[in-house]
């Protein structure tokens, strides 16, 4: 392939999936550049369009993590493992299998350009005293990371949280990310780090802490329930004008209404996705019990499915999980009593019942764990492998 010009290699290589061809760039210069170049990322891109496959898993807790609902060996990325057991290997590999050092690390946030943020505790003395506290963000499959500081007042408390990671892309390249974090202590509550100056900053608005502390991260910007759990509210890192500063409040449109299940959200290729079985009562005294899907369009809720099955009976013990990020028509609901998996069709209203499920030679969809709650991680790799943006002062460590 030497002799081949570039463009007729560039072809061959964007069939390949992600993970097997960036392990070509080590072959020679000349498919480094190719691989690394704007039209290489293109024609991937268009050559993988139509499958709109990617791996995706359903995580519980940070530092115990259980992955309970995996999806891989798909097309776009070729893993042949769950998407835990890279982030279990990055991080045994990173902090917990050093020679004389102990280092522990939580997962605290996930983020859509597939990274993950990690808050890093170091010991001396064989983990009997704490030295100090940092963050790393990493990308879990290429294991490329950039460890940070955190500001200098928290490096020794624990009154510190960080909890989401916000990414903002160009035509294929991560060009900034944002850390949030916030202490009960400071009078300031939130606190950023931004990428591009390599510096932590205040947010002097008032403080609303996330519900148990998931977040989602979306098109630059950050989601998550308040505690009364009756409204959306986002940090617009774009909001220019707002009085709230980068805070927006949505309230959920089901809020004058009966509804089945805890409100959640989920996202599907880029929109942020609600539902939930909602009860009304007729004239002639029945109950209507429909189960609605509604999309965050330009920052209201717009209702796109409204569908009445079985699956919405009131006996039903079944909770949301996801909307398919293959399939905009199924979705994924988990039954605590019974410890089943449906997928469920917003289309036509059918389901299945099932605990795993494989394709053979094709994609696996695996129920690994029965998770306590209704709360969770979900973390979703893109259609591309995004590189950490370079900042100031650091540099992007890549391991493999």
């Amino acid at each position: 392939m030497v002799f081949l010009p570039d463009d007729l290699c560039a072809t061959i290589l964007s069939r390949l999936p992600i993970k097997v061809f960036t392990s070509f760039k080590l072959v020679c210069k000349q498919w480094n550049s190719v691989i690394e170049s704007q039209i290489f990322r293109d024609l991937f891109i268009s050559q993988h369009q139509n499958t709109q496959s990617s791996s995706w898993s359903l995580i519980k807790g940070a530092s115990n993590r259980t992955e309970f609902l995996a999806h891989y060996r798909c097309k776009t990325w070729g893993l042949e493992r769950s998407l835990e057991s890279y982030i279990s290997s990055f991080i045994s590999h990173k902090f917990e299998n050093q020679r004389g050092k102990y280092r522990r690390g939580s997962v605290v946030a996930y983020s859509d350009a597939g990274f993950v943020l990690i808050d890093v505790s170091s010991y001396r003395y064989s983990g009997s005293t704490f030295e100090k506290r940092s963050l790393c963000v990493a990308n879990p499959v290429s294991q490329e990371c950039i460890e940070i500081d955190v500001p200098k007042a928290f490096e020794n408390s624990g009154i510190f949280w960080p909890f989401g990671i916000a990414t903002r892309t160009d035509n294929g390249v991560v060009i900034s990310y944002k850390i949030v974090a916030y202490s009960s202590k400071s009078d300031v509550g939130y606190f950023v780090y931004s990428s591009e100056t390599g510096l932590w900053s205040s947010l002097p608005y008032n403080f609303e802490s996330c519900e148990c502390n998931y977040t989602i991260s979306l098109n630059g910007n950050l989601h998550w329930l308040s505690h009364s759990n009756d409204e959306l509210v986002s940090m617009d890192f774009n909001a220019t004008t707002l009085e709230s500063g980068p805070f927006r409040y949505t309230a959920f449109p089901d809020l004058e209404k009966r509804v089945k299940f805890k409100r959640a959200c989920t996202t599907y290729q880029g929109s942020l996705m609600y539902m939930n079985i909602v009860s009304q009562d007729n004239d002639d005294g029945s109950v209507d019990h429909k189960l609605c899907v509604w999309r965050l369009e330009s920052w209201e809720w717009q209702l796109i499915s409204e569908i009445s099955t079985d699956l919405t009976e009131t006996y039903f013990d079944y909770f949301p999980l996801r909307v398919d990020s293959l399939d905009a028509t199924t979705a994924y609901f988990l039954s605590q009593k019974h410890q089943r998996l449906i997928a469920f069709n917003l289309r036509n209203g059918a389901c299945l019942l099932r605990a795993c499920l494989l394709h053979s030679g094709g994609p696996i969809l695996r129920f690994l764990h029965h998770p306590n709650g209704s709360y969770f991680y979900s973390f979703v790799l893109p259609q591309w492998l995004y590189r950490l943006p370079r900042q100031h002062g650091k540099k992007s460590v890549d391991i493999l």
